[in-house]
């Protein structure tokens, strides 16, 4: 296996590991939101800094994906960009 094997398994394991997060983390709010009983009026303290928490994941993981993702498609371009063309 070459490098370029290795830097790439390595990349797309951690691309679906923080997209499972994101995943995870939308539907535990939808869970949280649409299943939960609470009160008609207004949300729970402790419900607001849960989704507060899960909103900051969230930002976290697809500011991560994108870099990485990014970071990828960059230098995958540039390496075809400077390939001699036969």
């Amino acid at each position: 296996m070459t490098n370029e094997d290795i830097e790439t398994r390595v990349w797309a394991t951690i691309v679906l590991s923080l997209t499972a997060i994101l995943v995870v983390s939308v539907f535990s709010i939808i869970f949280g939101v649409m299943f939960v009983e609470h009160d008609m009026n207004r949300i729970s303290p402790i419900d607001e800094a849960f989704l507060g928490i899960l909103k900051d994941v969230m930002l976290l993981c697809i500011g991560a994906i994108g870099g990485v993702v990014g970071r990828k498609s960059l230098s995958t371009a540039l390496e075809k960009r400077d390939a001699p063309s036969t």
